[in-house]
């Protein structure tokens, strides 16, 4: 990762979990969260923005999907307990928005982080939720994209995945608000030829493809519905995945800010 890359990322970071003003408790409520972990059990803290785990997460192998998250019992001042990907489920922020009434949610999941000559790598991270049915899941994380040309800039853009139930993992389908679904055309022809062609035509063959794919671009979840559709006659995607892409034992302890 280069020095133009750091700083994107530690910019894209301090954005997500921007730090907490000492007299303001509105802003604090900002950052209260609640954390579903992996052995089931919940707790509730407050977010914490601190420079370890930024780094954790800027030079971890999961490249631009984040690993780590640090949380507090207080939203200022303290010990603090920092959690990796595979120990969590999901966490919540409890002061609802008008995007999110429910307040945003965060799953730990495994997600498509193509590498050299692997394409269809997936690691366990976090990606934000914007829909969750029982056919899958579409979800929200950043990727590096690149502008080319001979001033070409490298920047992190939003990607929206899809996670098909039954799938590996989630797999992005629009980069930096374009439909871009190669990614998962190659992971579905060698995963579920069938799904393939009823994914190839709906979305690239068929007459309605420009609408179908405008409206993916709209409404994500539109992707959900036409798997849906393909499970009224098909069976769903088998392709469980051992996931051994995730940090060991000494990744985790405790952070202080």
């Amino acid at each position: 990762m280069n020095l133009k890359h750091i700083l994107f990322f530690t910019a894209a970071c301090c954005a997500a979990f921007p730090a907490v003003a000492e007299d303001s408790d509105e802003k604090a409520e900002s950052s209260h969260v609640e954390i579903i972990l992996a052995d089931g059990d919940t707790i509730t803290g407050y977010m914490r923005n601190d420079a370890k785990t930024i780094l954790k997460n800027m030079f971890s192998k999961t490249g631009t999907i984040r690993q780590y998250i640090n949380v507090g019992k207080e939203p200022k001042g303290g010990e603090t307990q920092r959690y990796n990907a595979p120990q969590i489920c999901q966490y919540r922020f409890l002061e609802a928005t008008e995007g999110y009434p429910e307040g945003a949610i965060c799953v730990s999941d495994m997600i498509n982080s193509p590498g050299l000559f692997k394409p269809m790598r997936f690691v366990r991270g976090f990606a934000w939720l914007r829909d969750r049915r029982e056919s899958g899941s579409i979800m929200r994380w950043d990727v590096w994209e690149s502008t080319g040309g001979q001033n070409s800039i490298t920047r992190l853009v939003p990607a929206i995945g899809v996670r098909f139930k039954g799938a590996a993992g989630a797999i992005p389908v629009m980069v930096n608000g374009r439909f871009s679904d190669s990614l998962m055309l190659i992971y579905l022809k060698k995963k579920y030829p069938d799904l393939y062609k009823a994914w190839n035509e709906y979305f690239h063959k068929s007459k309605d493809a420009k609408a179908h794919r405008r409206e993916f671009s709209d409404n994500p979840s539109s992707a959900l519905l036409f798997y849906e559709d393909f499970m009224q006659t098909h069976d769903p995607l088998n392709d469980e995945i051992t996931e051994n892409d995730e940090p060991t034992k000494e990744d985790e302890g405790k952070g202080k800010e």
